[in-house]
C-alpha cells in the first residue's frame, strides 16, 4: 500500500474529492459513478484512489486500512477488481464488454463491494454501450460500476442519464507550480513556469513539456506555426521537424493551443491591441488580421475545436493537420481574401 494514491492527495479537485467523500460516507452499496473532466487532472488517480478505499475490508475513513487480504494485493489481481480499457484499440467493442462484465454479478470473494472500471467510456461502441446499459438497468446490490471519460457528450444519453456524474476541473496555475516542483524538483524555475503556462491545467502535459527536449514540442511548434507565412505557403521542411512532438497527443494539444492564441492575438491586433503573449514578437498575428477576413479566421476556431473533440478519438493527426493547413492556404489565397 506505501506510495499508493489516496482521496486526500488529489490535489486541485476539492469539490470532486468532497463529492466522492461523501458517496463513501453514505454506505456505498452498489450504483454507477462517471468521473469525468480533461485529460491529465486526476481523474485516473482518484479511480485507484476509489478502488482501493471501496474494496477495503477494514477500518471505516476515506483511506484504506493498509493492512487488510484486500489492501495488500496488488488491484490488477485483485478478485472483486475488473478494469476495461481500450489500450491501442480505437474502440471498446461489445465482445470486450461482454467479457468484462462475465462475473460481475456473483457476490464478492473478498471484499465488501465488486468495483468494474470503463476507462476511457467514451470510446464505448454503441452496441458496447447497450451491453453495459442493461447491467446498470438491473443493478446487483454488491457492484459498482465507475466510467471515466474527457468526453461525456460522446456516450449515449440513455447511458449518462444512470450515472452519478462527478466533474474534475482543469487545475489552477497554482497547483500546477506546486505539483512541477514536486514531481520535478530538477526544472529550473524558468522552464516550470513556461510548462506551466502551457499546460492548460493538466498534470499530463505539465510533465510532457517539462521532459521534453529544450527544442521539443514548445520551439518545434513555434517553427511549424512560423512556416506558415505569406501567400499560404509553408515550409514543409519545418512541418517534418515539428511533426514528432505533434504525433504525440499531448504535443497536439499544446500545438492547437498555439493556434487558439495565434487566431486571438491576430483577433486582439485587428482591434487595435496588443498580440496575447508568445505572440508579440512575431509578425503571424499581424499578417493573419490583415490579409485574413474575419469568417475564415472564426472558421479556422471552428476547425480547432473539431481536431479536439477528435483527438479523444485518437484521430489520424498528420491528416487532420493537412487538412488544416489546406484552410491556411486559403487564408492567403486571392480567393480566400478577395484580392
Amino acid at each position: 500500500m506505501k506510495g499508493e494514491p489516496s482521496l486526500s492527495d488529489i490535489r486541485g479537485q476539492d469539490r470532486a474529492k468532497a463529492l466522492l467523500e461523501g458517496i463513501l460516507s453514505g454506505g456505498l452499496s452498489s450504483g454507477a459513478l462517471l468521473l469525468w473532466g480533461p485529460e491529465g487532472v486526476g481523474k485516473r488517480t482518484s479511480m485507484e484512489a476509489l478502488s482501493r478505499k471501496i474494496l477495503c475490508g477494514g477500518d471505516p475513513g476515506f483511506a484504506p486500512c493498509g493492512r487488510c487480504l484486500s489492501c495488500r494485493m496488488p488491484l490488477d489481481r485483485h478478485p472483486d477488481f475488473r478494469l476495461l480499457e481500450p489500450g491501442e484499440t480505437p474502440s471498446i467493442g461489445i465482445d470486450a464488454v461482454r467479457d468484462f462484465l462475465r462475473g460481475t454479478l456473483e457476490a464478492p470473494l473478498i471484499s465488501p463491494l465488486r468495483i468494474a472500471i470503463v476507462d476511457d467510456a467514451h470510446r464505448l461502441t454503441p452496441e458496447a454501450s447497450n451491453s453495459l446499459l442493461k447491467s446498470l438497468e438491473e443493478p446487483s446490490g454488491n457492484l459498482l460500476f465507475v466510467l471515466v471519460t474527457p468526453a461525456p457528450d460522446r456516450l449515449l444519453s440513455t447511458l449518462l442519464s444512470r450515472l452519478l456524474k462527478v466533474r474534475f476541473a482543469p487545475l489552477s496555475e497554482t497547483d500546477l507550480a506546486a505539483l512541477a516542483r514536486t514531481l520535478r524538483p530538477e526544472s529550473s524555475p524558468l522552464e516550470a513556469e513556461r510548462a506551466v503556462a502551457m499546460a492548460g491545467g493538466s498534470v499530463g502535459r505539465l510533465l510532457f513539456l517539462l521532459d521534453a527536449p529544450p527544442s521539443d514540442p514548445v520551439a518545434g511548434t513555434r517553427s511549424f506555426l512560423g512556416a506558415i507565412g505569406a501567400g499560404g505557403k509553408v515550409d514543409q521542411q519545418a512541418v517534418a521537424e515539428a511533426f514528432p512532438s505533434l504525433s504525440e497527443k499531448e504535443g497536439f494539444e499544446i500545438f492547437l493551443d498555439g493556434l487558439e492564441r495565434l487566431l486571438l492575438s491576430a483577433e486582439r491586433v485587428a482591434a487595435g491591441l496588443s498580440a496575447l503573449p508568445g505572440w508579440s514578437e512575431t509578425s503571424l498575428p499581424a499578417l493573419y488580421a490583415r490579409e485574413g477576413p474575419d469568417f475564415l479566421r472564426a472558421s479556422l476556431h471552428d476547425r480547432i475545436g473539431e481536431m479536439r473533440r477528435l483527438a479523444v478519438h485518437n484521430i489520424n493527426r498528420g491528416l487532420a493537420l493537412e487538412q488544416f493547413l489546406g484552410q491556411i492556404g486559403e487564408l492567403f489565397s486571392p480567393k480566400g481574401n478577395g484580392k
